[in-house]
């Protein structure tokens, strides 16, 4: 990592926009990732990639602030210059006016986990009213997927090693939260679940969630999904005869 007080601004083209700066979330999960080393990246860019800023030229300015959103293939902060600076230019497709009332750090924010956790729970997982869903890590980006699940009329559980994310967890409206001690005797008594959601992603949560969704044979829900979140280095070993037998479907979300 440099420091560089005195970064260029390169000309905006014309299907860009510059945008002053005035939130971006500090060092994420994916920042971490890019950092140490999981993904082999050689290229020199800011990082940055939750983004709200204010834009710079006068026809766009008209007292809006901008949230930056992106797919992870041109993803601004991965790849490209992001938002640990003044100024950052953006593709102007790519810019999402905040409403009123809305703080620049919460729309920041809202801009990758806040999607990340509805792209989670909607488009991969498919959540619906009647669901039972288990989340792995109510973390920044559990917390909300528990919220989503709840809001499409899911019945939601918790899974979290550290109590403080628990008790969020409850509070947030989740049926009950586990530790994973507390999950294994819960999955090897039958516990069963239609969709888990994992954002830890190692090996532990992984078993966890085929034993949660394999539940036992009279009580095992059919169709049921796991959604893989978090970035990990971790190398999570299955039987496909397993996942094949009990009908899992295992998919991904990122952003």
């Amino acid at each position: 990592i440099v420091v560089n007080k005195h970064y260029p601004i390169r000309e905006s083209e014309d299907n860009e926009v510059l945008l002053k700066v005035l939130a971006a979330g500090v060092v994420c999960h994916t920042d971490v990732t890019l950092l140490s080393g999981v993904f082999l990246d050689n290229r020199t860019y800011i990082l940055g990639h939750e983004t709200c800023g204010v834009p710079k030229q006068p026809d766009l300015a008209n007292h809006y602030t901008y949230s930056i959103l992106g797919l992870a293939s041109v993803l601004l902060g991965v790849g490209k210059d992001g938002s640990f600076a003044e100024y950052i230019i953006a593709p102007a497709d790519q810019l999402v006016p905040v409403p009123d009332g809305v703080r620049p750090e919460v729309a920041a924010i809202a801009s990758d986990v806040g999607m990340t956790a509805y792209h989670a729970v909607q488009n991969a997982a498919n959540v619906k009213r009647g669901d039972k869903v288990l989340i792995f890590g109510a973390g920044g980006v559990g917390h909300l997927a528990l919220q989503y699940a709840k809001h499409f009329g899911a019945t939601v559980y918790v899974c979290d090693f550290k109590p403080a994310a628990r008790k969020l967890a409850l509070e947030l409206g989740a049926t009950e939260a586990f530790d994973l001690i507390e999950l294994t005797n819960r999955t090897t008594a039958g516990f069963a679940v239609d969709t888990t959601i994992d954002f830890v992603a190692n090996d532990q949560t992984f078993n966890l969630a085929i034993a949660a969704l394999k539940g036992s044979f009279t009580t095992f829900p059919p169709n049921q999904t796991l959604v893989m979140v978090c970035f990990s280095a971790d190398k999570l070993a299955f039987s496909t005869s397993e996942l094949i037998s009990f009908g899992i479907q295992s998919t991904s979300a990122v952003f």
